[in-house]
């Protein structure tokens, strides 16, 4: 049974991954029609655990473009942060995914409000460590 919405927008790993279980009809619902050890050699290629893969299945659509978006509004270039660390992209993604303040979020970045992520974005804290080290590169350099 295939998903009537695709999971990525085209941009997250995560989101890219599901939409390829769902083209080869290998997700009904919530549960994969995968044994433990696909489910498991999967989660191990994308980096992530069995547990979290099986928690951000049912949590379509993949959040990357929105995860994109924020770090945009506030001043880091989403290429360059998806160049610097893959495994510090898939906790990101994660993150947005398991989000519950997508709508919120999608409301402040149209409204051009990004300074109040940190009420509710996971990644804030985050997206400030990195603002602040590529400022401290840009101070030495």
């Amino acid at each position: 049974m295939q998903h009537a919405k695709p999971y990525s927008d085209g941009t997250g790993l995560l989101g890219r991954a599901f939409d390829w279980f769902a083209a080869r009809g290998w997700l009904q619902g919530a549960n994969p029609r995968l044994s433990d050890t696909d489910l498991e050699m999967i989660a191990n290629d994308l980096g992530v655990t069995q547990a979290d893969l099986l928690d951000v299945l049912p949590r379509a659509p993949d959040s990357s473009l929105l995860m994109d978006r924020m770090m945009a509004a506030r001043g880091l270039n989403p290429d360059q942060v998806r160049g610097s660390s893959s495994a510090l992209v898939r906790d990101l993604e994660l993150t947005c995914t398991r989000c519950n303040a997508k709508r919120r979020c999608e409301r402040d970045l149209k409204a051009g409000a990004a300074e109040h992520c940190h009420e509710y974005c996971g990644n804030a804290e985050m997206f400030d460590g990195m603002l602040a080290e590529a400022a401290s590169k840009s101070a030495a350099g």
